[in-house]
């Protein structure tokens, strides 16, 4: 909470002295795509804030904004060749294999998690949203073919690895994400261009899939048959608290102000509205467990944006986020190149996972999602980048080389 400086703080930072001082000897790319709705959002972050009771607060968040910009940058600026595209790959594989083995070191190990698990992160759902933006990527890759010696066996390990560890969070949203993007990735590249070699690799696949299944069927079939009925009425009281909020104040309430307005005026009786009406005493209640039960923030990345900075603010936004998609897509329908392709494709898939837990979970502002989906956003620019300028020179040489002929 508050200011936060990480270690991948401490690691992007240094990489961005060192771009700046000539360091990688590459001309700096200052004003990389979508630049101009990053700085869209951080105004009206600030504007939020300027009639907000606790301003103090939207600073933190505006301090995370800054570091997901400049993280943003220094991928789009670091990110120049085949290589450094593989190594970001590599890293995400990476993290997804750690992330799983502390998920099962804990589960069966040390026997610390017996319930949801986390992994190295605050939430369960965090885990399960950090490994479904990851997953599609790699197995968009496996099925174009585009690992080689141990990474072939590493990428595999890892998709599974993301759906134990999904399983293991007891997710009901991330699940079905999860499996709906799975087949997605699947699906499309098979459509995009279809081989023997991905058939094959897929039917292996939803095999493991099944099997996984089939264990650990009692297990998520108990969560839905369980999921309590109080949790989805409170996401609706956020929800209802959140509109109220955008439209009573044009640019909000203030970034990062949606919990505390909500414990402390009376937008906590949005979430309470059925027990207003029988209470004797309402600082009483306010103080009980009961009156503290239900507090917290929108599970809805979208009205929470509307909530802390306006209908501004969220097309703002939405608009932010949009053109990366968009992008994305328009990359994906160009780029012909296999292994750029399956990036592109596995990117869009994991952010479309992204944008539809938004409408469930506000895990999009929490600081290890947010920079991944930084890393992410920089890896697929770089990506369509690299491409073309792979295309060019391509064509380049191909156009010397009919020259040299003609000379003949």
């Amino acid at each position: 909470r508050g200011f936060g400086v990480t270690v991948a703080d401490l690691l992007f930072f240094g990489f961005f002295l060192w771009i700046l001082l000539g360091g990688s000897r590459e001309k700096i790319i200052w004003w990389p795509y979508n630049t101009a709705m990053w700085q869209l959002l951080l105004l009206v972050s600030l504007i939020s804030l300027v009639d907000s009771k606790v301003a103090y607060y939207g600073l933190f968040t505006f301090h995370k904004f800054v570091r997901g910009y400049i993280l943003y940058w220094v991928i789009v600026n670091l990110v120049r060749d085949r290589e450094a595209i593989q190594a970001v790959v590599y890293g995400a594989i990476c993290a997804v294999l750690f992330q799983s083995s502390i998920v099962l070191w804990d589960k069966y190990v040390t026997g610390r998690v017996v319930n949801r698990s986390v992994g190295s992160f605050p939430h369960p759902n965090t885990l399960a949203m950090y490994v479904d933006l990851i997953a599609p990527m790699t197995l968009a890759l496996l099925l174009a073919g585009g690992f080689k010696n141990i990474w072939s066996k590493l990428a595999p390990a890892s998709i599974i690895g993301a759906l134990i560890s999904i399983i293991f969070t007891k997710s009901r949203a991330a699940l079905i994400i999860a499996g709906a993007a799975l087949g997605a990735v699947t699906g499309m590249s098979i459509a995009l261009k279809p081989t023997g070699k991905k058939i094959a690799v897929a039917m292996v696949g939803f095999l493991l899939v099944d099997i996984i299944g089939l264990i650990a069927a009692p297990k998520i079939i108990e969560r839905f048959q369980k999921a309590p009925e109080a949790s989805e009425l409170t996401r609706k009281y956020f929800n209802n608290a959140a509109h109220a909020m955008a439209n009573e104040h044009r640019f909000g309430t203030g970034l990062n102000s949606y919990s505390w307005m909500l414990a402390n005026t009376d937008y906590y009786w949005y979430v309470y509205a059925e027990e207003q009406d029988t209470i004797k005493d309402e600082e009483e209640f306010r103080e009980s467990p009961m009156g503290q039960s239900r507090l917290g923030t929108a599970h809805h990345i979208y009205y929470l944006f509307a909530a802390e900075t306006g209908w501004p603010g969220m097309i703002i936004f939405i608009l932010f986020i949009g053109r990366y998609y968009f992008h994305n897509f328009i990359l994906l329908l160009r780029i012909k190149d296999d292994y750029y392709q399956a990036i592109l494709l596995g990117l869009f898939v994991g952010f479309s996972t992204l944008h539809l837990q938004g409408l469930l979970e506000w895990i999009f502002r929490q600081t290890q999602v947010f920079f991944l989906f930084s890393v992410l956003s920089g890896l697929m620019v770089a990506t369509g980048r690299v491409a073309h300028q792979e295309k060019v020179q391509k064509n380049s040489q191909s156009q010397r080389a009919n020259g040299r002929l003609k000379e003949f």
